[in-house]
C-alpha cells in the first residue's frame, strides 16, 4: 500500500504544532513538524516528537471491563458496555434526579467530544454538574478575560511576537512549559526584544531574562498594581485610548495609589529598584506582551491576575495592535475549544452562558428541545463536586479522557468520591490510570491521531486532528461513545451522526456574534487544506485573523454592552495559607520539559523517560544545611493536606523557604510520590524533614497485569485505604 502522508496537530500542551505523519498500513511509522503550520513552522519539542510512541506502546485499553455485584471486573462487547453505561445512568437520574449524575471532561477532548458532552448534560440530563480540568488551569483566564474585555480568548496571537519589542512573562515557565512559543519568543529577543520573567524561581525561562524578578509566592497581583502604579506616576497613561475605548479608569487612581513601590516591594520581597526597572521597562517598549499561565491562574484570586494584566495594557494603550496584548497560555491541546463549547460552570455553546435566557433560548431551539429545558442554574466548580459525590449529593460520575485522582487537588476528597458513588464510568485509552482503578465501567477510546476532531490552540487556532493510525480493539473516538451512551439512554433524534465531520456542522451554527465567536466559515474540508483562526465568518477570505475586536466598518470595539473594555481595582489579599511555626516552607509545583501532566502518555516513551527520570524536590542551600539534608537524601514534605517522600535536589533556584517539586509523578509510579495543586492557591505551607525510613522511592511501573490476569486498575474491589493519597 505504500507510506501516506497525513497532517495533523500535537496532542500535548495549547501551542497546538503541526505535525505531519507518515502512516503505513494503519501504523505511524515517522512524525515530524509541518514547515506550512503556523504555530511551529516545523519545530517540535520533545514531546511532540515522540507523541506517536506514546500511543502505540503496551498498555492501551482495547475492550470495555464491567465490574458485576462484588465480582472482578470482566472483559465485555463496547456495546454491552455502553448499554450497561446508559442503563446505570438513567435509573439514578430517574430515581434521584438530574444533579445526581456528573460529567468530568478534559481540554484533550476534540470540540466535537465536548460539544456532545455538554448537549447532553445540559439539554437533554438536565444536570448541572458538568465541570473539566480546564476549571484547573484556564477558568481563572477566561474570567477575566470575559469581565475586562466582555469575551473569553486573547484579544492577539502568536504573530505579536515577532512584533514585541517587551516580553512580560509572569507565572510561567514556558521555556519548559511551552518551549516551541520560547523558541520564537528568543528569536526576538536576539533580534532586540526585552525581557522580564517573574517567577519566585530561577527557571530556564528566567535565565534568559534581562530582569528577574523572584517576589514571594501569591504576591503577583500586588506586583502589578505596583507597576501600573508607577507608570501612572510617569504620565505613561495613553488618555486618548482611555477615554475613547474604557471605562472605569475614574476609580483607578485612587485605588493605585495604595500601592506604592515601597509598599510593593514589602509585600512582594522585591526591591524599590527592581520594580522600578521593570516599570521603565515597559515605559520604554513601543508594544509588549504580557504572557502568563498557571502561575497566576491557580490562585484564589487568579481572575484578579487577569484583570490587573488587561489594566496594564488598557491603560497603556497597548493591545489591540500588532505586537502588544494580554496572552494567556494553555496547558492542554483544546482547552481553548472546550471553553467555546461550555462545558465548565454555566458555559453553554459558542460563548453562551445558561444563566442568559436569549442564549438559553438560542440553545434550545439549535437543540430541537423545549423553552425552558436548560435550567438558568451554574454548577459548583470541580472541588465542590467532588465534595459533593463524597457526601451522597452526586451518585453517579462519568470521567472521559483525564485523570482526577492524580490531578485535582484535596485528592482525599476525589477519593472517598469515587469510592461512595453508586456507578462510575471511567472512558480512557488506557488501562492503567489513578482513576480507572475507580470505574465500575470502564470504555475504551480512541486517542490522537487515531480519530478526527477539531482542536483549538492558544492562538484561537483551529485545527483538524486527522485520524491517521487504526484505534486498537474496540476503540472508539470520545465523540462517538459520548453519541452512543445518549442514544441508549432514549435521545437518538439528537445524538445519531455519522461523523465527527457532521457533528462539527452543527457546532458551526453556535456562532455568536456578541462575542464575536465566528466559526461559521469553519468545516472539515477546509480544515484539511489547514489551519484556520477564528473569528471566521461564511464570507472567509483570509485562514489568519491575528486581532480581535477590531472590524473595518466600527474600528475597536470590545465585547461588553457598552463596546468598551473594563478597569477593574483588584486589591491583592495573598494567599488563603500562610507559612506558619508548624509549616514553615512553601511548596510552589510546575512541569518538566519532557513530560507532561500525569504521564498517562509520556511516561510510556523511554526516550522521554530517560531525559526527565524521576520525581524530586528542590531545597535552597541554606535550608538544607539548617536541616542537614543532603543531595539524594529522601525528604518527607508535609502539609495539612497530605505528605510526600522525594529525593532533595540542593539549589539556589529556588530561595530560602520555598521548595518545587514537579506533579507529574503519581500512584502507578510508586507510593508517596504524588503532588498536586491546593484547592483554590498555587501555594501551600509545608514542613519539611529528613525521612529516615525511606530509603529509595520506587519509580518502576507496575506490570499492566498480576494474578487474575486483569490490569490492576480495575481490581476485583475498589480500593478502600487512601491514606497512600497524598497532595502536597
Amino acid at each position: 500500500m505504500g507510506v501516506e502522508t497525513v497532517k495533523s496537530v500535537c496532542p500535548y500542551c495549547g501551542v497546538g504544532c503541526g505535525v505531519v505523519l507518515d502512516v503505513e498500513d494503519g501504523r505511524i511509522v515517522r512524525l515530524s513538524g509541518d514547515r506550512d503550520h503556523p504555530a511551529n513552522r516545523g519545530r517540535l519539542c520533545t514531546k511532540g516528537k515522540t507523541a506517536h510512541e506514546a500511543i502505540s506502546a503496551p498498555g492501551r485499553l482495547e475492550n470495555a471491563l464491567v465490574r458485576g455485584a462484588g465480582v472482578a471486573p470482566e472483559a465485555a462487547s463496547l456495546d454491552t458496555a455502553i448499554a450497561e453505561t446508559a442503563k446505570r445512568l438513567r435509573a439514578i437520574v430517574d430515581k434521584h434526579g438530574p444533579d445526581a449524575v456528573a460529567l468530568y471532561v478534559s481540554g484533550q477532548m476534540s470540540m466535537e467530544a465536548q460539544y456532545l458532552a455538554n448537549k447532553l448534560a445540559k439539554g437533554f440530563l438536565r444536570t448541572r454538574h458538568i465541570e473539566s480540568n480546564s476549571r484547573l488551569c484556564m477558568a481563572s483566564a477566561g474570567s477575566g478575560y470575559k469581565l475586562s474585555l466582555g469575551a473569553d480568548a486573547p484579544p492577539g496571537s502568536y504573530d505579536d511576537i515577532e512584533k514585541a519589542d517587551l516580553f512580560l512573562v509572569i507565572g510561567s515557565n514556558i521555556a519548559d512549559c511551552h518551549p516551541i512559543l520560547f523558541l520564537r519568543m528568543m528569536d526576538r529577543v536576539k533580534a532586540g526584544a526585552k525581557l522580564i520573567v517573574v517567577d519566585p524561581r530561577r527557571t530556564a525561562t528566567a535565565e534568559k531574562a534581562d530582569l528577574h524578578l523572584a517576589p514571594k509566592p501569591g504576591t503577583d497581583l500586588a506586583l502589578l498594581n505596583g507597576l501600573l502604579h508607577l507608570i501612572v506616576e510617569a504620565g505613561g497613561i495613553d488618555q486618548a485610548f482611555v477615554e475613547a475605548h474604557t471605562e472605569g479608569w475614574a476609580d483607578m487612581p485612587a485605588f493605585l495609589a495604595d500601592y506604592p513601590p515601597e509598599r510593593v516591594a514589602a509585600i512582594t520581597g522585591l526591591t524599590v529598584e527592581d520594580i522600578r526597572d521593570a516599570a521603565d521597562m515597559v515605559l520604554a517598549a513601543g508594544e509588549f506582551m504580557t504572557l502568563w499561565t498557571m502561575g497566576l491562574n491557580q490562585s484564589v484570586q487568579g481572575t484578579f491576575n487577569t484583570n490587573a494584566i488587561c489594566n496594564l495594557h488598557l491603560a497603556t494603550g497597548r493591545i489591540c495592535r500588532p505586537g502588544s496584548g494580554p496572552f494567556s497560555l494553555t496547558g492542554q491541546p483544546n482547552a481553548m475549544g472546550g471553553r467555546e463549547m461550555g462545558y465548565m460552570g454555566p458555559g453553554l455553546p459558542g460563548q453562551r452562558s445558561a444563566l442568559v435566557a436569549d442564549d438559553r433560548s438560542f440553545c434550545e431551539a439549535r437543540w430541537g428541545i423545549a423553552p425552558g429545558t436548560i435550567r438558568a442554574e451554574e454548577g459548583i466548580g470541580t472541588i465542590a463536586m467532588f465534595e459533593a459525590m463524597a457526601t451522597g449529593d452526586i451518585r453517579a460520575a462519568w470521567i472521559i479522557c483525564t485523570n482526577p485522582v492524580a490531578s485535582v487537588a484535596n485528592r482525599k476528597t476525589v477519593t472517598a468520591a469515587l469510592e461512595s458513588a453508586e456507578f462510575v464510568a471511567v472512558q480512557d485509552a488506557y488501562a492503567e490510570t489513578e482513576t480507572t482503578l475507580y470505574a465500575d465501567i470502564l470504555l475504551p477510546a480512541a486517542v490522537s491521531f487515531e480519530a478526527d476532531g477539531v482542536m483549538v490552540n492558544s492562538e484561537r487556532n483551529m485545527a483538524l486532528m486527522a485520524a491517521a493510525a487504526k484505534a486498537p480493539g474496540e476503540a472508539l473516538p470520545d465523540w462517538q461513545i459520548i453519541a452512543k451512551v445518549a442514544c441508549a439512554m432514549g435521545y437518538e433524534a439528537a445524538f445519531s451522526y455519522e461523523s465527527a465531520a457532521e457533528v462539527f456542522e452543527e457546532i458551526r451554527q453556535f456562532s455568536n456574534p456578541a462575542t464575536g465567536y465566528d466559526i461559521s466559515g469553519v468545516t472539515h474540508e477546509r480544515l484539511r487544506e489547514g489551519t484556520i483562526q477564528w473569528p471566521a465568518s461564511g464570507a472567509l477570505q483570509t485562514t489568519r485573523n491575528p486581532i480581535r475586536y477590531r472590524a473595518a466598518d466600527t474600528g475597536l470595539k470590545f465585547a461588553t454592552e457598552s463596546g468598551r473594555a473594563k478597569f477593574w481595582a483588584r486589591p491583592h489579599a495573598g494567599p488563603r495559607e500562610m507559612p506558619d511555626g508548624d509549616y514553615p516552607f512553601i511548596l510552589n509545583t510546575g512541569r518538566l520539559q519532557h513530560q507532561w501532566h500525569t504521564m498517562t502518555k509520556t511516561g510510556k516513551v523511554a526516550r522521554l523517560n530517560k531525559l526527565n527520570a524521576a520525581p524530586f524536590v528542590e531545597i535552597n542551600p541554606a535550608d538544607a544545611a539548617a536541616l542537614d539534608i543532603g543531595d539524594n537524601d529522601q525528604v518527607s514534605i508535609t502539609s495539612r493536606h497530605g505528605s510526600a517522600v522525594l529525593p532533595a535536589i540542593i539549589t539556589d533556584r529556588v530561595s530560602p523557604g520555598a521548595l518545587f517539586a514537579p506533579f507529574h509523578w503519581n500512584d502507578v509510579f510508586g507510593e508517596q510520590l504524588a503532588v498536586n495543586a491546593v484547592t483554590g492557591d498555587a501555594v501551600d505551607p509545608i514542613s519539611l524533614q529528613p525521612e529516615f525510613k525511606v530509603t529509595a522511592v520506587a519509580l518502576a511501573r507496575v506490570a499492566a497485569e498480576e494474578g487474575d490476569g486483569l490490569p490492576r486498575a480495575l481490581r476485583p474491589e475498589r480500593p478502600h485505604d487512601a491514606g497512600q493519597q497524598l497532595r502536597h
